[in-house]
Parts: C-alpha cells; sequence; structure tokens
C-alpha cells in the first residue's frame, strides 16, 4: 500500500502528536473557560454590589478629567508615572460609564496574584 506524499511514518507520527496540544487548546471546552470576574461584574451591575477595579487610561489621559466625566468620586489610588489610570470601588454605573469612555484603554477586576514557588537557595542566574 502506497502512503500519500510518501512521508515516513516517524515523521508523521511526530507531527501529528505536536499538533494534537494545539487542536485540544482550540476545542470549545477550552475556548470559553468560566471567568469569575465576569460574573462578579454581572453582579456589581445589577446588584448595585461595588468592587474594586483598575482602571487603565490611553497614553496622555488626565485620570481626574476621566473620573469627573464618569461620576467617579472615591479612588484607593491614582496612577500618573508607568501607566496612567487608578484603582476605585465601581457601582455597575460607573463600571458602565468607564467602559464606554474613548480614554479608557483597560478595566480589570482587582485581586490576588500569587507567585511561582522559589527553589530553596536558588540565586536568579544562570
Amino acid at each position: 500500500m502506497r502512503r500519500p506524499l510518501g512521508i515516513p511514518r516517524p515523521v508523521l507520527a511526530a507531527a501529528l502528536l505536536l499538533a494534537a496540544p494545539v487542536v485540544a487548546s482550540t476545542s470549545p471546552a477550552y475556548a470559553d473557560p468560566v471567568n469569575p470576574a465576569h460574573h462578579a461584574d454581572r453582579a456589581v451591575q445589577e446588584t448595585g454590589e461595588r468592587a474594586t477595579y483598575l482602571v487603565t487610561l490611553a497614553p496622555g489621559a488626565d485620570p481626574e478629567r476621566v473620573m469627573r466625566e464618569t461620576g467617579v468620586t472615591e479612588v484607593r489610588y491614582v496612577y500618573r508615572s508607568a501607566v496612567r489610570g487608578f484603582a476605585a470601588d465601581l457601582d455597575g454605573r460607573q463600571l458602565a460609564a468607564l467602559r464606554a469612555h474613548p480614554d479608557v484603554a483597560a478595566i480589570e477586576r482587582d485581586g490576588r496574584a500569587v507567585g511561582a514557588p522559589v527553589e530553596e537557595g536558588a540565586t536568579g542566574r544562570w
């Protein structure tokens, strides 16, 4: 029996093994994972609860102006150096106004970040 394109079986097997993770990662089961922050955002918008968000603005945008235009009156912190933006407890109305504002680049729910464990005695040098 003749193999199409004359690809040796070991090469074909290796190609299929390498392609399997790519196919698995684009399947519907993995394409839309449950995002707890998304559900929390919906709760903030529907129930009037407040949650802490980090708002990143476009370069050169004035944080105070954006806060004034979107009804944000109390903030936890204003960022002006490496990035422009602010952290604030927002309600659903403020969240919607910020999402519609042209100077807002991103809005992320505040949360905890956990780093990878470091091996004892590691120096960080190669």
